[in-house]
């Protein structure tokens, strides 16, 4: 005989089941976060296998599981817990810029990848995170057996992680997880084309009465608005981004933007984190620091490496040069017959820039003081301003040497700043071989350690993103000379100074 139960039991027991099944569902995401929609399958490029390129398997695959990536209607029903999502059930607000296929580097792109993410948080919108395909200079052949060209793919956390990559908002992982980038897969996935609403760049700019010589706290706020008001999730930005390659007033959007998240919680990924650490007995005679050292708890599945924040303490003792060599010379040319500035951050050294621009002065934060660098674009007597700029943009070997020991004298004089005992030089250099060499010798001659890129003992996947591991190298030195026309320097710059570096530990050639 089969028993029979009461009814309000079996209610009961199924009430109790479905709750069960939800529960196991959120602690099953919050411990190992799987996606709410399946991805496509992941399968292996066969052309990239062909050439060799690395595929980034492992980060791909955390990519896919950043926790964000859920299904936008469970985030309405309140399926995941709010602490996670955010506290009014709406969908998601996604801002995509079609991504630049050619004709920039990626310090270029970062530029505006980093830009681009500010304006999407004070858009209340989450941006969309693309893979970099290296157009110049690409860190491995590309070329097919047939003569075409197929190139690398980058995922962008091979790079960095933080608000650009997908990370948090803030520190603490308080802030709300629909506000977090998104990758461009899930993108099209979440935003597919009928739903997307096109912006015009070159319309919209029109629209706002801007221009690329409208002061960029202008531009972003008024594009800020723009994408605010637009009521549809999913918001496409085609035809360029407010921020090119060399806007001349970006300078009066440095008191918001640089306590924005996007710099605040900034990080090098853990693939950097990880060439740090088998690479740091060529930056220091110490033993790698707590902040590069393997963690045993695995954060990242991908690594068992943390991200590597630029606020951590500095390679004491280590001076962190960049030295643009290789076909810049004719790039210096080109900059000098147009008479251009700086690059980006790197005008911060400008004159007069506690003073200006004096508009936006009455509204900065409470205790906002400007980061001015000791170091500016300057003109000596006798010299015309084309020569100047060549001068700075191309410095010679002689004045290099020269400025790296005034640097040293100056650290240690501990006018600006604490005093520095700088022993060690690292060469962040695209130079070649010979050069290096020939350079080194000279350094070695005036009592520095010296290492360089050269030096690097990289594996397949980090020499991809072998830029960002000099660049993370730079930004951790105690004091730090750049290339002024660099937009690799301008980054190093603004990494450093959100960091918490002093204004007088960084210098121009």
């Amino acid at each position: 005989m089969i028993p029979r139960f009461p009814s309000s039991y079996v209610r009961v027991s199924l009430v109790g089941l479905a709750l069960l099944t939800i529960f196991w569902i959120v602690l099953a995401h919050r411990g190992n976060p799987k996606p709410w929609t399946a991805f496509p399958l992941l399968v292996v490029d066969p052309l990239a296998q062909e050439l060799g390129h690395p595929t980034f398997p492992e980060i791909r695959f955390h990519e896919r599981n950043l926790p964000q990536h859920v299904k936008p209607s469970l985030l309405a029903k309140g399926l995941l817990p709010q602490r996670l999502y955010f506290h009014r059930p709406r969908r998601p607000r996604y801002l995509y810029f079609a991504p630049k296929t050619s004709g920039l580097g990626w310090n270029n792109l970062l530029q505006e990848q980093l830009l681009n993410t500010h304006l999407a948080y004070l858009s209340q919108r989450a941006y969309v995170f693309s893979d970099h395909i290296p157009g110049d200079h690409a860190p491995f052949p590309d070329k097919l057996s047939t003569g075409a060209r197929h190139q690398l793919h980058i995922p962008m956390n091979a790079f960095i992680t933080g608000p650009t990559a997908g990370g948090p908002l803030s520190t603490d992982g308080s802030d709300r997880l629909a506000r977090r980038a998104v990758s461009e897969e899930w993108w099209d996935i979440v935003c597919p084309p009928s739903q997307r609403v096109v912006v015009g760049f070159h319309q919209t700019m029109w629209e706002l009465g801007l221009d690329e010589w409208s002061e960029a706290h202008d531009t972003m706020a008024l594009w800020a608005r723009k994408l605010r008001d637009i009521k549809a999730p999913c918001v496409s930005v085609e035809g360029g981004s407010p921020w090119n390659v060399n806007y001349p007033n970006l300078i009066s959007l440095w008191p918001s933007y640089s306590t924005s998240p996007v710099l605040t919680a900034f990080a090098w990924s853990p693939l950097i984190t990880a060439a740090l650490f088998r690479n740091f007995r060529i930056l220091s005679p110490s033993p790698p620091p707590p902040s590069v050292f393997p963690v045993t708890t695995k954060p990242y599945r991908f690594q068992s490496f943390a991200p590597y924040r630029p606020s951590t303490p500095p390679i004491y003792g280590l001076l962190g040069v960049h030295i643009r060599r290789g076909d810049f010379a004719h790039h210096c040319s080109g900059l000098a017959d147009i008479g251009l500035e700086y690059n980006a951050w790197n005008q911060l050294g400008s004159p007069g820039i506690t003073t200006r621009p004096t508009r936006y002065n009455s509204t900065l934060p409470p205790g906002f003081t400007w980061p001015v660098l000791p170091d500016h674009l300057d003109v000596p007597g006798g010299q015309s301003r084309k020569s100047a700029i060549f001068t700075h943009c191309w410095p010679t070997v002689d004045s290099m040497r020269s400025r790296i020991k005034s640097i040293r004298d100056e650290a240690a004089s501990g006018k600006s700043f604490s005093p520095q005992t700088l022993r060690r030089i690292y060469m962040a250099t695209d130079g070649s071989a010979e050069w290096v060499e020939s350079m080194t010798e000279l350094l070695r001659a005036d009592g520095w350690e010296v290492s360089s890129s050269l030096d690097m003992d990289l594996s397949f996947e980090e020499y991809a993103v072998s830029q960002a591991v000099d660049m993370a190298v730079l930004t951790a030195a105690e004091s730090f000379i750049g290339a002024g026309f660099s937009s690799l320097t301008s980054n190093v710059v603004q990494l450093r100074l959100a960091g918490g570096r002093q204004p007088g530990t960084i210098h121009f050639w």
